[in-house]
């Protein structure tokens, strides 16, 4: 006889396969995909994983060798994508200012750079806890390179919009639960494992609809195809703290136009 949990577990399996479904068909519908392309990517790889997996699951079983070794290897795909919708994030909120995004860019470079090392160095010679760390690892990354972007942000007078503030929230609540999540199957905490992937699985459910919620309507122009005011208009009319805002930019685009042209 089949435990009830297992039926649980089957039908929030399908409700995170078409909710993910859902979110990239509005993607396509609304064209969405050629402002967000890498969060786009990292959906549908979302998609396709659940997709073979539940495949295999029918198939093999939750426990069997092929559901293992597909699922460690193409989290290792899903890694990398969310990583690049990170970066895609913070590009829409600096990259108006070239200067600040250039630094950015290179925080993030290093972050990847420790992430990778500290990945090869912890886990030794097994790949699958190579992936867990790495895993934990990026999570981590995430909410303090989201936390420190709007941190950043606000303080320097950067308004994000609704689509941004909805794509943090949702990666930082999923990144939270996974870093808690990958923990306890490091520890091999059994008797909780279950419990721990159904929590995993409703808040990722959560993120999703929040995600489908945001992006239900058209993008605004400004998110397809951001455009600044005149600097003259931009001059007379941003507050005081943009104005310290462009300074620090026009600073740093001159630091690294001379770093560019000394290399």
């Amino acid at each position: 006889m089949v435990a009830p949990v297992v039926y649980f577990q089957w039908a929030l399996f399908a409700l995170l396969f078409l909710s993910q479904a859902a979110l990239v068909a509005i993607f396509l519908a609304r064209k969405s995909w050629r402002a967000y392309p890498a969060f786009f990517s990292y959906i549908l790889l979302n998609l396709v994983q659940g997709g073979a997996l539940f495949a295999i699951y029918r198939s093999r079983g939750f426990s069997s060798d092929l559901a293992q070794y597909f699922g460690w290897a193409s989290q290792g795909a899903i890694i990398l994508a969310r990583a690049l919708a990170i970066a895609e994030l913070c590009r829409h909120l600096l990259a108006r200012y070239s200067g600040i995004w250039a630094l950015t860019k290179r925080l993030i470079f290093v972050c990847g750079v420790a992430l990778a090392l500290y990945s090869v160095f912890a886990a030794g010679r097994r790949w699958d806890t190579g992936v867990l760390k790495a895993d934990r690892g990026l999570e981590l990354t995430i909410i303090v390179v989201i936390v420190v972007l709007f941190l950043c942000a606000r303080n320097y007078g950067i308004a994000a919009s609704p689509i941004i503030h909805a794509l943090a929230l949702g990666f930082c609540l999923n990144s939270a639960f996974w870093v808690l999540n990958d923990a306890i199957l490091e520890q091999k905490f059994a008797p909780y494992d279950a419990l721990w992937n159904i929590l995993n699985a409703l808040t990722y459910l959560a993120t999703l609809l929040l995600w489908i919620w945001t992006f239900r309507n058209p993008l605004p122009d400004a998110e397809v195809d951001p455009t600044l005011l005149p600097r003259d208009v931009y001059r007379v009319m941003a507050p005081e703290v943009n104005v310290r805002l462009r300074l620090l930019n026009e600073s740093l685009s001159k630091l690294y136009k001379a770093e560019a042209r000394r290399s």
